[in-house]
């Protein structure tokens, strides 16, 4: 082909772009902020600000250097004022955007820009493509495009970050946003019943949870966000920031987690999207139904509404086994020489436990956008979450003694069989609901002038929930009728989930005749949080040199925690004048309105290997009609003994400024950019509640704090970037921590207090990671991190008599109740946390035929501490709580125009749960665990796709011991969970 040729095609390809990004009919206009720099550094910035995924040959981007790029701009016009001067063209292919040199694209079919927020489905290129296309360029959407877009994010930040993206989250089997965090590397999850709830962060805990930048207050303790209530539908990304940058607000000792709701201009003109789907539990057996429904409309360029809700309602059911904790005693003979052994240890009890739970939930979210003119921009959010739980559920327990026959320690000194005689047996059947609320609504405002943004924003949270919990709220303590004797045998030695029990007794385990009331048990956890903050932020481009930008600004923010857990707790002696009909002196069962035994739990662990009562006794109660029959109160702290003493009252104010320069030039020929700056943050915490009923107390702290934060991202080639940071981070203590309270737990004999002189957390925390990515869609990182705390907060459990508590008796062993071991968590010394993650995504579209819609994604941390944390009873360091030394993804997925699936394993290995006394049978620990989930659809139109997830396929087990894994807490198996449906897009 002549030269002459080549120009003319050359030319005809810009003019045939050029024209066809002109005639874009669906233009998204994106705020810029793109400095002229090499292409192999201002490409892949621009395609995050644009929102576009951008390829591009190495040969070409380390040849070319784009224009800057500033203002609010339509993205096609933007893309057009980067390539000015260049010999670059954008070619469409899929979902991405190919940059070819002018005369390579004649060939091709130039076309406009179209953004990754785009409603309709995008069709790759042609069938036949020109050989001068390579197939490694060509990217499609869904899975892959949604790992790429995350990449985009990643590589553009001003700061370690890892993200999932909303197609992403969209593709996983994940219930609630937690579970969706949970697939993010160095992101651990806990669950309760089944459902993702609490995080950490590289074994931390201590992390800042945010909705759209904002504080996300909820109803849990503390002021946490109940996240088994959010549904990931409403999310466009979670950003997980691991190295702090000034203007973050403070908080985070592990990171700062972002949740990112939707925004109606950055959509389509019109969207509307909805899922339909049964529920199946297997253990319940039940079909209940999910959905959810997205509605976007844009109205001109300048404003957008959004709204979305999704709703669920399912039935549930989960198997646990519970010792109720152990107990040192000195009255056992452990060896059969017929001497008692001092300091064995045995458990509390054996009880089985069948929950049956009733599931609603709710999530709605809506945003309002509007651009008027270019440089001003107006954003109003708002998100509201509701879970309802109801349980009614069925725990057989049987108390144990000292009255040990033929019993065998371990050398662990644990009781880990034997026969113990005159055992108490309790059918007791609990109501438990659980009703979460949280509102969150926040504001924002930007103006962008030429050399000044000005961006302000405000927010409130609301936060409001009742927990009975499990094991708690309302039940009838029934024990056996005068003269009824049992003795139980136990065998912890197979090491099974369920040990092994047999029991033996002069009348009917199984017939509710056979029992009388010993007292009622109510209880209620009660939180009502609220929050406000507002920031104003200043960005000043300076152009001076290396010197981009310049910001300032300031912070304030204000919580208000308040908590109470009051416990009734009336005998069967005081409710005698208005429940004995017959005039027996004591209460049966048929006495007990709202009382009845039916067996509707069924059998208990089924599936489960051991000699164990499988058919206990259940059925359900109903707290409203003993309140009604015995006169009692709701339970609240006003209206209980001892209520008051539970209350936790909190108030903090947090005022801060910060300074931040943002620099970006080279280092040799590498490019290098990043960030430097300080923040001061001020706050005081005024805690208060009652020492008893009739005083009141309260204690106020202050601190003050610099906290310096530097992070710099090197390109040592077009694909491979070193990144390094280095920050001082407080993070506070739980709110729940330091109020002033004091909670009982009368059947452990165990109790917790609140401390108001904790100190923050502070740490100075360095981070290095190497981001190499080697392919569309791909990548690999290793990172590294060093954390040395100042100021760790332990718990401390020691033995006390409790005035008004510790000499009541308790009805069911008719002794007093004695001595509790009471936790009250104190300002430790220091310590280290360190470790390693190692994350690999990749897109196999090198490999031949259907091979080639493949993919892979895996990750895997390894995390270390030291800490001031010192086992009671072996008198050995303990790790960080929470803290799981290892823990991994592994996530396989297919995808191709018409079928998608993808298969996700994640393994945490054992973590300490908390700090114990050897009393008590020392440390708590969770082991570890492994859950398999899986995704597909199928798609039947262009719109229209069929839905199938399930979650929990291997039902894994929970387990939680004390010291030594014989030395077992609990053990729980929750449902194996399938949705399956409809979904659809337009």
């Amino acid at each position: 082909m002549s030269l002459a040729r080549h120009r003319l095609l050359g030319t005809a390809a810009i003019i045939l772009s050029n024209a066809a990004l002109a005639t874009v009919a669906d233009a998204q206009t994106r705020r810029f902020d793109v400095p002229a720099q090499p292409a192999r550094t201002g490409i892949p910035q621009f395609a995050h600000q644009a929102g576009v995924q951008i390829l591009v040959s190495s040969s070409l981007a380390e040849k070319a250097t784009v224009n800057r790029v500033s203002g609010a701009l339509d993205v096609t016009e933007a893309l057009r004022i980067l390539l000015a001067g260049t010999d670059l063209v954008p070619v469409r292919a899929g979902g991405a955007i190919i940059l070819r040199r002018a005369a390579a694209s004649a060939a091709l079919m130039p076309v406009a820009v179209q953004t990754e927020a785009s409603a309709a489905p995008v069709t790759s290129v042609s069938e036949n493509p020109p050989e001068e296309t390579p197939p490694q360029d060509i990217v499609v959407t869904g899975i892959r495009a949604s790992l790429q877009q995350s990449i985009n994010v990643k590589r553009a930040a001003s700061n370690i970050v890892d993200v999932i993206t909303a197609q992403d989250i969209g593709k996983l089997p994940d219930q609630n946003v937690a579970e969706s965090m949970s697939r993010i590397t160095g992101v651990q999850i806990t669950r309760r019943e089944g459902d993702g709830s609490n995080f950490t962060v590289r074994g931390i805990s201590q992390n800042r949870l945010e909705i759209n930048g904002r504080t996300f207050l909820g109803p849990g303790a503390g002021g946490s966000a109940s996240l088994e209530s959010v549904s990931p539908e409403i999310i466009s990304s979670i950003v997980v920031a691991k190295s702090p940058t000034a203007d973050m607000p403070e908080g985070a000792l592990g990171a700062t987690v972002n949740l990112k709701t939707k925004r109606p201009l950055d959509l389509a003109d019109l969207v509307v999207s909805g899922r339909v789907q049964g529920a199946y539990t297997d253990q319940a057996d039940h079909l209940g139904y999910r959905g959810s429904a997205l509605v976007s409309k844009k109205f001109g360029d300048s404003f957008g509404v959004l709204a979305s809700a999704a709703y669920s309602n399912t039935r549930t059911r989960g198997y646990q086994f519970d010792t109720g904790g152990w107990t040192r005693t000195n009255n056992i003979d452990g060896n059969g020489d017929g001497v008692n052994d001092p300091g064995l240890y045995r458990p509390n009890r054996y009880m089985a436990r069948i929950f049956d739970r009733a599931e609603q939930r709710l999530t709605l979210n809506g945003s309002l956008q509007y651009r008027p003119v270019d440089r001003f921009e107006f954003i109003l959010d708002g998100t509201y979450t509701w879970l309802k739980r109801e349980r009614q559920s069925a725990n057989y327990q049987v108390l144990f003694n000292d009255n040990d026959v033929g019993a065998v320690a371990d050398e662990n000194g644990t009781v880990v069989s034997g026969t113990f005689n005159n055992v108490t047996v309790r059918p007791l059947i609990y109501d438990e609901p659980t009703e979460f609320r949280s509102t969150n609504i926040g504001g924002s405002a930007k103006y962008e002038g030429e050399v000044v943004t000005v961006r302000a924003d405000a927010s409130y949270s609301k936060g409001r929930g009742t927990d009975g919990g499990p094991g708690a709220s309302f039940t009838y303590v029934v024990v056996p009728r005068a003269g009824r004797v049992a003795n139980a045998s136990y065998d912890f030695s197979r090491g099974g989930a369920v040990p092994n029990l047999s029991l033996g007794s002069n009348f009917d385990l199984n017939d509710p005749a056979q029992y009388q009331l010993a007292s009622i048990f109510e209880n209620d956890f009660v939180t009502d949080n609220s929050g406000y903050d507002a920031r104003l932020d200043f960005t000043i481009r300076t152009d001076l040199g290396p010197l981009r930008t310049i910001e300032v600004g300031g912070r304030y923010e204000k919580i208000q925690f308040y908590s109470e857990a009051p416990q009734n707790i009336p005998t069967a002696a005081s409710l005698l004048g208005r429940g004995d009909r017959n005039g027996d002196g004591i209460l049966t069962v048929d006495e007990l309105p709202g009382l009845v035994y039916d067996n509707r739990q069924g059998s208990f662990f089924p599936g489960v290997s051991g000699d164990f009562p499988r058919d206990i006794l259940g059925g359900g109660t109903d707290k409203g009609a003993a309140r009604d029959a015995f006169g009692l109160p709701v339970p609240r702290a006003d209206t209980i003994p001892f209520g008051r003493v539970s209350i936790k009252d909190v108030d903090q104010d947090t005022l801060a400024f910060y300074a931040k320069g943002n620099f970006a030039g080279t280092l040799g020929s590498m490019p290098i950019s990043g960030n430097a700056g300080v923040r001061y943050i001020t706050f005081e915490r005024i805690s208060s509640g009652f020492l008893s009923d009739t005083q009141p107390t309260l204690s106020k702290s202050r601190f003050d704090y610099w906290l310096p934060s530097a992070n710099a991202a090197l390109d040592l080639r077009s694909n491979l970037t070193l990144r390094a940071a280095a920050a001082k981070v407080v993070a506070r203590p739980s709110l729940s921590d330091v109020g002033v309270s004091f909670v009982p737990l009368f059947v452990s004999r165990t109790g917790s207090r609140g401390n108001p002189a904790l100190r923050p957390f502070e740490a100075t925390q360095y981070d290095m990671t190497l981001e190499w990515y080697f392919a569309p869609s791909s990548a690999i990182t290793v990172a590294g991190f060093y954390k040395n705390v100042d100021s760790f907060t332990i718990n401390r459990t020691q033995s006390e008599l409790v005035a008004g508590l510790s000499d009541q008796i308790d009805p069911s062993t008719g002794q007093p109740y004695g001595p509790f071991q009471i936790t009250q968590p104190v300002n430790g010394e220091s310590g280290t946390i360190k470790g390693v993650e190692v994350a690999y995504q990749q897109s196999l579209r090198f490999l031949p035929g259907l091979l080639r819609n493949l993919g892979v994604q895996a990750n895997y941390t390894f995390v270390d501490s030291e800490t001031p944390l010192v086992d009671e009873a072996t008198k050995a360091r303990l790790p960080l709580p929470g803290l799981s030394k290892h823990s991994y993804n592994l996530i396989g997925f297919y995808e191709d125009s018409t079928v998608s699936a993808r298969v996700a394993y994640i393994y945490r290995s054992s973590y300490l749960l908390g700090q114990g006394s050897a009393a008590a049978g020392g440390s708590s620990y969770v082991a570890g665990r492994g859950q398999l989930d899986a995704s597909g659809q199928v798609n039947l139109t262009r719109s229209v796709r069929l839905t199938v997830e399930a979650i929990n396929l291997t039902r894994a087990m929970d387990r939680q011991y004390l010291q030594t894994p014989l030395r077992l807490l609990n053990a729980a198996r929750e449902d194996r969970r399938i949705f399956f449906g409809v979904a659809a897009t337009f």
